[in-house]
């Protein structure tokens, strides 16, 4: 399956932390800040004067992003995607 975001919402799928020390499992209890990779942007954000704007994220960027009620997630194959925004995004890690 193949998303075509519109404007400026981005689809994202989760990466999984690696949450071993030593061999031994701790688990994240904190769930808020996830770590994704953007795999489709939209053209870009339109300003009030009906210009475009291309996004900061590009295809392929990790990023750092808040998991609340306002994102929409949807699960396809066993892969949850992420539908937000550029502004949603908390961070691009380098």
């Amino acid at each position: 399956m193949e998303f075509f975001p519109l404007y400026d919402k981005i689809v994202v799928i989760k990466l999984e932390e690696n949450n071993k020390i030593g061999g031994i499992y701790i688990p994240n209890n904190d769930n808020s800040i996830l770590k994704g990779k953007v795999i489709k942007t939209g053209i870009g954000r339109i300003s009030s004067d009906g210009k475009i704007h291309s996004l900061i994220v590009k295809e392929n960027d990790l990023i750092l992003f808040k998991n609340n009620f306002n994102i929409d997630n949807y699960k396809y194959n066993n892969i949850e995607y992420f539908f937000l925004k550029e502004s949603e995004i908390i961070s691009i890690i380098k």
